[in-house]
């Protein structure tokens, strides 16, 4: 496209997006002006006004890089962008949603297992139903993956077919880690525990 190409501002959506694959800046500029603000909007209620911006700009980098591939045959602009910015939207929640799980699940392993060594009081987030100092104790002294497949399960409320899919293991690998690890804080925490009242975790 020359650079002396005027691009009207009345033009239509498709035309602007062919002209966009053509790489015209300007009509990049029109279609921003059009929808910038409403994918903002959008952005800003699902993942909040912080990432807002940047996921906003992701969206127009994506309409910058792939307006070739829009088919006027196929439906309008609008439901093609929409469905492109709906994508990108929803690929950064749930990326959001898994850092914070692990996040989470690091920032609990991690105090659980420099507790006893560094006297951390960790009460008001250690095991609800046997607050003592020995399940943390036995809790901490867990092999990391076996820590981390419980820590996971209680502190952060996943299943096991979920924690499989967050760590990228197979489902069996996860149930054995739990088993494991619920064995050996069952022999530690013996003295602490209900009779007839088995310790339990949170199947798929």
């Amino acid at each position: 496209m020359e650079s002396g190409t005027v691009v009207h501002l009345e033009a239509a959506d498709e035309a602007l997006c062919r002209r966009v694959s053509e790489r015209d800046v300007a009509a990049f500029g029109i279609l921003y002006d059009r929808y910038g603000h409403r994918v903002y909007a959008w952005a800003a209620h699902v993942l909040g006004p912080r990432q807002a911006e940047d996921t906003t700009q992701e969206v127009f980098a994506l309409l910058w890089s792939r307006a070739g591939q829009f088919d006027t045959s196929r439906g309008t602009f609008t439901s093609w962008f929409w469905a492109l910015a709906r994508h990108r939207i929803l690929r950064e929640l749930r990326r959001a949603r898994d850092e914070r799980r692990r996040l989470a699940a690091d920032e609990i392993s991690s105090l659980l297992s420099t507790a006893v060594t560094e006297g951390v009081d960790v009460d008001e987030v250690a095991l609800a139903a046997t607050e003592s100092r020995l399940a943390l104790e036995a809790l901490g002294q867990l092999p990391e993956e076996q820590r981390r497949v419980l820590v996971m399960s209680y502190f952060v409320g996943l299943s096991h077919s979920a924690i499989a899919l967050e760590l990228k293991l197979p489902l069996g690998t996860v149930k054995k880690r739990a088993r494991l690890g619920m064995q050996k804080l069952r022999l530690a925490l013996a003295p602490l525990e209900e009779p007839g009242r088995p310790a339990q975790t949170r199947e798929s």
